[in-house]
């Protein structure tokens, strides 16, 4: 007997699937060298879906934030913070508060900040990852070797 699988379910299921291979392959990130005597740059994030843009007040919300290196060529790398932690699918948190701190390259760079708040809407066709609130910031900074730069940014709302 052959079971049938509605076009909805599938598509369900394809996003779950890429959900958890996104979530695994973020344990598994590959970060920027940033070579000897690196400079630090902190990145104090408050990050907020706000109530009127969920579909009810209990909605899971999911994050997904990265501070990258701009580079010519493919994609950004993403700068090793110091203390592990995930930055893909992460759930249950809202607002999304991090004090993370990166290991850049020295120099005179431009970096790329990146914040995502979303949710998975569940609706015929269209289901899927929904984002809420992003911040994607282009920052240019000069780091001389060993020196530290504050960056703090405030996403979304009430």
């Amino acid at each position: 007997m052959k079971r049938v699988v509605s076009r909805p379910m599938q598509a369900l299921a394809l996003i779950t699937l890429a959900l958890v291979l996104a979530g695994a392959a973020g344990c598994g990130q590959v970060y920027l060298d940033p070579g000897p005597d690196p400079a630090k740059v902190e990145v104090k994030l408050w990050a907020k879906v706000p109530d009127k843009l969920k579909n009810h007040p209990g909605e899971p919300i999911f994050w997904d934030w990265s501070l990258r290196l701009v580079v010519p060529k493919g994609p950004y790398p993403m700068l090793r913070p110091t203390v592990d932690q995930g930055f893909n699918t992460i759930p249950g948190a809202n607002p999304l508060v991090r004090d993370t701190t990166f290991l850049a390259p020295p120099g005179k760079r431009q970096y790329l900040l990146e914040v995502y708040g979303y949710a998975i809407r569940q609706r015929d066709e269209h289901s899927g990852p929904r984002v809420l609130t992003k911040l994607i910031e282009y920052i240019d900074l000069d780091l001389a070797p060993g020196s530290t730069q504050v960056l703090e940014r405030r996403v979304g709302g009430q």
